[in-house]
């Protein structure tokens, strides 16, 4: 399965089960030969019911949750914005998590 992204792409595979380090020597090699110096491989990967489930207790509250309450006109760029990681001036609050280069 292929999803393409804008500055990438992602392959979905189903492995047998096993050890993740019998494939992860392949994927090494197989990165070296299609010259792809930054990938990710991500594996056993969790349900997120239950870890919602092992934080939060009873998940009645996702039935009246709504995220668009966050959300704050910004008169400057015309566009809604989350209040809570912007000032009254609308500047970030948080550094960026990806450095600018």
């Amino acid at each position: 399965e292929k999803i393409k992204f804008e500055n990438g792409l992602m392959i979905k595979l189903y492995l047998p089960l096993t050890e993740i380090s019998e494939f992860q020597r392949i994927f090494d090699l197989l990165f070296q030969f299609l010259k792809i110096d930054k990938y990710l491989i991500l594996n056993d990967m969790i349900d997120g019911k239950n870890l919602l489930k092992s934080i939060y207790g009873n998940l009645s509250f996702l039935d009246s949750y709504n995220p668009l309450k966050n959300l704050k006109w910004n008169n400057k760029d015309k566009i809604w914005m989350n209040h809570k990681l912007f000032n009254e001036k609308f500047e970030p609050i948080y550094p960026d998590l990806i450095p600018k280069e």
